[in-house]
């Protein structure tokens, strides 16, 4: 298994963040490829994805560990993919989420084709930063 981890800084207060962050159907505003997404309990999420020109479903049990603010989650099938969300405060209006993946980057290349090996992982890792940053500017813009 690869283990990706990335953390971005965001211009509000941990609790906004930590709200937004359990907003599933927003998911699809700032994950890219994440077509639809929804809760169909307060233990899981359905996700439509398109990637490499491929649809697929995915369920994932999520985890809430509010008092330390980490949603770690586990996708059901295949591709097997582990992750964890967390929110920390820096200071009253500034908070840092941080995001870890665990996949198997052939798994991934399996289901959704694409680039072999590390250029595989370079487009998850630019996946996972690139939602990151659209996630900052969605909490942001609306301040």
């Amino acid at each position: 298994m690869t283990r990706l981890r990335e953390q971005i800084t965001v211009d509000a207060p941990a609790q906004e963040v930590w709200g937004r962050l359990h907003d599933v159907e927003a998911y699809s505003t700032f994950l890219d490829g994440v077509e639809r997404a929804y809760a169909p309990s307060s233990d899981r999420a359905h996700l439509d994805v398109r990637a490499g020109g491929v649809q697929r479903e995915f369920d994932a049990v999520l985890t809430d560990r509010g008092p330390d603010q980490v949603l770690a989650w586990e996708t059901q099938g295949s591709p097997e993919l582990k992750g964890t969300l967390s929110v920390r405060s820096l200071d009253r209006d500034h908070s840092q989420v941080q995001m870890e993946l665990e996949y198997e980057p052939q798994a991934i290349q399996d289901t959704f084709g694409g680039p072999r090996g590390m250029a595989q992982v370079h487009r998850i890792e630019n996946t996972v930063r690139g939602g990151l940053e659209q996630f900052k500017n969605l909490v942001e813009s609306e301040r």
